[in-house]
């Protein structure tokens, strides 16, 4: 049993909603708290947000009894020098959002993949031919490297704020497998770097999966994102989001791990409202879908014992009403019968 989880909406699932209707939306939804997508079309950007509409947002969250639980920045290249400087400047400012919103985490991608830094060449084969060929970019060592030290810089810099990072096991990065990015982890080597657990994407790279992800990373997580999709292909990667439970996904076991692991952080619902807006039945359907289904898993015969005593504390609150009711209406014939005497 484990009643220390926390649930989050991801603010991808309410695409239509700025920020302060989210808060209240997510409140009615059912969520401890938000995690925001930062981005130009997100529902904050961290390169146009001041310190002031931060404090601004920050209040407006405390006044509805919601917290914040992630900002996942999609600053990613650690690798090409020319925009290295640039990444981590700016994955810099969105710690800084979070210290102001008092939110502890804020993702960080595990870097780049090699091969996507690779260009064109052209060559000439053994009879004088021309060729294309995708060749050049960054050796792995140089990419790992690169992505350990500049994440290193910024959750140095984090750390200064009380704020952490939270490396994402995603497809697109050298973080994908939790062999990977257990290994990523230790060799950052910083207090306040963990993992964010999206198990979806563990599962789709293939060297764990259900229990045996859960238990190799959980030393490391400190967050996680659940979704759900029926894979149709593994590569290329094609794949139809749909509701928790709905899909392909190994959920069932993978949550009930989770618990048994004895996880205590946020549990986030990654609702791809924003990415597949035609997939998706509507916000407040879906995520409440999704929140009732992961409840059921994580937290078990807590939730239903919980929801157990709610009901006989309102059943006994109107069993004890109704006699103080009519005491009440007799206290004032006591009152004049005794001035008679």
């Amino acid at each position: 049993m484990n009643d220390r989880i926390k649930f989050s909406g991801h603010t991808m699932g309410a695409p239509q909603w700025d920020i302060y209707q989210i808060i209240k939306e997510f409140k009615k939804i059912g969520y401890d708290g938000i995690e925001v997508r930062v981005a130009k079309d997100g529902q904050i950007d961290s390169e146009t947000l001041t310190d002031a509409e931060a404090l601004k947002i920050r209040k407006a969250a405390d006044a509805a009894g919601m917290e914040f639980s992630c900002l996942v920045s999609y600053y990613q290249n650690f690798v090409n020098l020319e925009m290295r400087d640039s990444v981590i400047k700016n994955l810099k400012r969105v710690a800084e959002i979070a210290h102001i919103l008092h939110c502890p985490l804020i993702r960080v991608y595990g870097g780049v993949e090699p091969f996507s830094t690779a260009i064109p060449v052209e060559i000439k084969d053994a009879k004088g031919k021309k060729q294309t060929v995708i060749g050049g970019g960054t050796w792995f060592c140089d990419c790992w490297t690169r992505t350990v030290t500049g994440i290193r810089e910024v959750a140095k810099y984090a750390a200064t704020l009380g704020v952490g990072i939270a490396v994402e096991t995603h497809i697109g990065s050298i973080t994908m497998s939790i062999r990977d990015t257990v290994r990523l982890i230790q060799d950052i080597n910083m207090a306040n770097v963990g993992i964010l657990f999206d198990y979806a994407w563990v599962e789709l790279a293939g060297v764990e999966s259900g229990a045996q992800a859960v238990y190799a990373a959980a030393p490391y997580i400190v967050h996680c994102h659940v979704k759900d999709w029926t894979l149709k292909n593994r590569f290329p990667v094609q794949k139809t989001s749909c509701l928790m439970g709905k899909g392909t996904v190994r959920w069932e076991e993978a949550l009930t791990a989770l618990k048994e692991v004895g996880y205590t952080g946020y549990v986030s619902d990654e609702y791809e409202k924003y990415w597949y807006p035609k997939e998706l039945p509507s916000t407040e359907e879906g995520m409440g879908h999704n929140l009732n289904f992961v409840k059921k898993f994580v937290l078990g015969d807590t939730a239903k014992k919980a929801a157990k005593k709610a009901a006989a504390k309102k059943a006994t609150a109107k069993v004890v009403a109704k006699p103080a009711a009519k005491k009440a209406a007799v206290k004032p014939a006591a009152k004049k019968v005794a001035k008679k005497k």
